[in-house]
């Protein structure tokens, strides 16, 4: 119930009526479900307060005011605990507009792209495959998927394709290609938005995607049933879809899950080292291949037989640990939680191991968080500190029981960390870096 204003009440009211109250609320709601970052939630900076009353209101009306101030009551509902996550969707099919395509086209196409890219660009190879653009120290510029374009082939004779790459990089990618460039016959040009457009699938195969409009479809090589990724001209869904067309958000919590990361906010463009960021282990690294650019510390790191960071999933809670997890099952992911009401931690934020008493101990890192959905994300993690991997002949400090954190601000709040291991990760990074190492 409202309270009856005071006749002796003389300053101008901070508060809003019941229906002005009602719509301004509603207002607020956002028209997409919200999810957590790596970047802080915006507050709301200034929220104006009323000063007259609703205009419908009869002028003898006594005036109504709320128990509670209209920003406080704002800012208790952004902020509170009960935050609006996606529920994963066990299959579906999302757009991807956060990916876009560029086109490669002449005679000199195949060639060119050989000598820029980790895997091997053949003139005959007619499949879509994964790849990466390195600098010259060996560090990763942009994950990018490598589309053959069949179609012109078939029109001009030459080995043709297009490179899928973040939207926010695209510029930056082309002012690389022509770089390079020089007297390479080569045609280079950006395609537009709506002319053709990446999706996302999982729990349906590309067999069951065919369309007039589908260009391409490949099954993603970055991690077992994963999913498919497609092209499609016009950039719209495909006609009766056999999964529910999704938002991509869901595409992004499932990359979560499986330990995916990808564009430049999840691989630190000119930092991240390709095999830190699993390239390799998600087919996009031919160690076989000639020269092309970074290729002399990629090829050094393979002869060392170790990588002692990697990307993987991990999940966050505060004190009951999650179950071990058997890295034995073909089904190990993390177990999202939808109704995880807490912020995440920043990214690069230092993940350490925690003392008997649940604080962070002094010393190395274990990790660094990257990003995240609700209580499930992202991180780069020390493996033989982490998880119970085993990288070299002397081993690591992992102990069972022994629990990781991140402490958020100078003495705010430990959230705890378990690293999650896939089976399809454990056997990948075995055949191809094994080296008669003992593991547990």
């Amino acid at each position: 119930m409202a309270a009856i204003l005071p006749a002796s009440w003389s300053r101008a009211a901070p508060f809003i009526c019941d229906s002005c109250l009602s719509r301004s609320l509603r207002a607020l709601q956002p028209t997409a479900p919200r999810f957590l970052t790596t970047a802080s939630s915006q507050r709301l900076s200034s929220l104006q307060r009323p000063t007259q009353f609703h205009r419908k209101a009869s002028s003898t009306a006594i005036p109504i005011i709320r128990s509670r101030p209209f920003e406080a009551l704002a800012l208790r509902r952004q902020n509170s605990s009960t935050r609006l996550l996606p529920r994963s969707a066990s299959s579906g099919i999302a757009p991807l507009p956060s990916c876009r395509l560029i086109s490669l086209s002449g005679p000199d196409t195949a060639k060119f792209l050989q000598g820029l890219v980790t895997n091997n660009v053949d003139p005959h190879r007619r499949a879509p495959f994964y790849s990466a653009f390195l600098d010259a120290r060996g560090r990763v510029l942009w994950d990018a998927f490598i589309w053959v374009d069949l179609e012109l082939m078939e029109k001009e004779g030459n080995w043709a394709c297009y490179i899928e790459v973040d939207a926010e990089e695209v510029e930056a990618l082309v002012k690389h290609l022509r770089r390079h460039k020089l007297r390479s016959k080569v045609n280079i040009a950006v395609v537009g938005e709506s002319e053709m457009g990446v999706w996302a699938g999982w729990g349906v195969s590309p067999e069951q995607l065919q369309s007039e409009r589908l260009v391409a479809s490949l099954v993603d090589p970055r991690g077992r049933n994963f999913g498919v990724r497609c092209l499609f001209k016009g950039n719209e869904a495909p006609e009766n879809p056999p999964v529910p067309v999704v938002d991509a958000l869901q595409y992004r919590l499932r990359r979560y899950l499986f330990g995916i990361p990808e564009g430049p906010q999840e691989i630190q463009r000119e930092s991240a080292l390709p095999m830190e960021c699993n390239i390799d282990l998600s087919q996009g690294i031919d160690f076989r291949k000639g020269c092309y650019v970074g290729q002399e510390l990629t090829i050094r790191t393979k002869h060392t037989g170790v990588v002692r960071k990697r990307i993987l999933p991990v999940q966050l809670y505060h004190t009951t640990p999650p179950p071990d997890y058997d890295h034995r099952d073909p089904n190990t992911l993390p177990n999202f939680d939808p109704n995880w009401g807490d912020d995440l931690p920043e990214s690069g934020a230092d993940i350490k191991q925690l003392d008997e008493e649940g604080s962070i101990r002094k010393g190395r890192a274990a990790g660094k968080f990257i990003t995240g959905i609700g209580n499930v994300g992202l991180a780069l993690c020390r493996l033989e500190m982490m998880t119970s991997m085993r990288i070299s002949a002397e081993g690591g400090s992992w102990k069972p029981g022994v629990e990781f954190g991140i402490q958020k601000g100078a003495d705010g709040e430990v959230i705890r960390v378990k690293a999650i291991v896939p089976q399809w990760f454990r056997e990948r990074e075995r055949d191809m870096w094994d080296k008669n190492r003992t593991r547990v």
